[in-house]
């Protein structure tokens, strides 16, 4: 049996880049689709204020660097152990490493 580390390892590392698109969607839900838009008719300014020039970019950013993300997954994923003829069962199970670095940002910032 193959040690985990190298496979909890790289998801750490994916992880990093990973950050970008969840922290970017983290900023749209916390701006755009939360708040009072439900219940009433509102205007844009009264839902999300001055932040609403920024929702594109948060909206572009997310899209770019979560499609980085997933390209960096695929070659870890498959590529890499069907290269090696390793087993994807272990990758797979260190997928939800990937989402450490941003709980651990989140932890880290909402404390300060």
């Amino acid at each position: 049996m193959r040690p985990p580390w190298p496979a909890l390892l790289v998801n750490l590392l994916v992880g990093i880049p990973a950050m970008v698109p969840l922290y970017s969607l983290w900023w749209l839900s916390e701006r755009r689709w939360g708040g009072s838009v439900i219940g009433r008719s509102s205007t844009i300014v009264e839902v999300c204020g001055a932040d609403c020039d920024r929702t594109g970019v948060a909206a572009w950013t997310a899209t770019t660097s979560g499609l980085l993300v997933v390209l960096l997954l695929a070659v870890a994923y498959v590529l890499v152990p069907l290269h090696r003829d390793r087993p994807m069962r272990l990758w797979l199970k260190a997928m939800p490493v990937v989402i450490v670095p941003f709980l651990i940002f989140q932890a880290v910032s909402s404390a300060l």
